[in-house]
């Protein structure tokens, strides 16, 4: 099963998911220290300095995408289109978001800094596309996934997780269509 941990930071996620050891990972992420700290960690693993919106992968090269949390800082639209393309056809798609009320806690708080973070993540959930860093929607992250099968949500202790899969076949059917009599 080779996985791309994608938003990797220090490259925890596959060991706090429980995922087997004996998987192929290769982590990116854009922050160069932490990647750093990943390599010295997980010496057996590939770590690679790269946004999601932009993957230096090659096309149907990945059994699974995970990204814990690392999704609501990039330019959503864009990194679920590169997410598609480098998975293969039936390939998983796991993706773990902070709840809307998240952002309604911080700003609650005094935290005004977030406002813009809760009017991205509002265009976000009526249009499936987002522009900087936002609270993440089911309605929303349908839109975004789209291309996806089988997209199915849940929630643990800390966070929402949505699961989806490629299909296996994007082509349309092209067979002839009998003319009615």
């Amino acid at each position: 099963m080779r996985v791309l941990d994608l938003g990797c930071g220090s490259g925890k996620t596959p060991s706090k998911l429980g995922l087997p050891d004996e998987w192929d990972f290769i982590g990116c992420d854009i922050n160069a220290e932490l990647l750093k700290a990943a390599r010295r960690s997980y010496p057996s693993r590939q770590f690679h300095l790269a946004r999601g919106e932009s993957l230096p992968y090659a096309a149907s090269s990945f059994d699974r995408v995970i990204a814990n949390v690392s999704l609501p800082y990039m330019r959503i639209h864009d990194t679920i289109r590169e997410i598609h393309r480098v998975l293969r056809p039936q390939g998983t798609l796991w993706i773990s978001y902070h709840p809307p009320s998240a952002t309604l806690s911080e700003m609650r708080s005094g935290f005004v800094g977030r406002i813009p973070v809760f009017l991205r993540g509002m265009l976000f959930h009526m249009t499936g596309r987002s522009f900087g860093e936002s609270f993440q929607t089911r309605r929303g992250l349908r839109l975004a996934l789209r291309h996806f099968e089988n997209v199915e949500f849940s929630r643990d202790a800390k966070r929402w997780i949505v699961t989806a899969q490629k299909p296996a076949s994007l082509a349309l059917d092209r067979s002839p269509k009998k003319r009615a009599a």
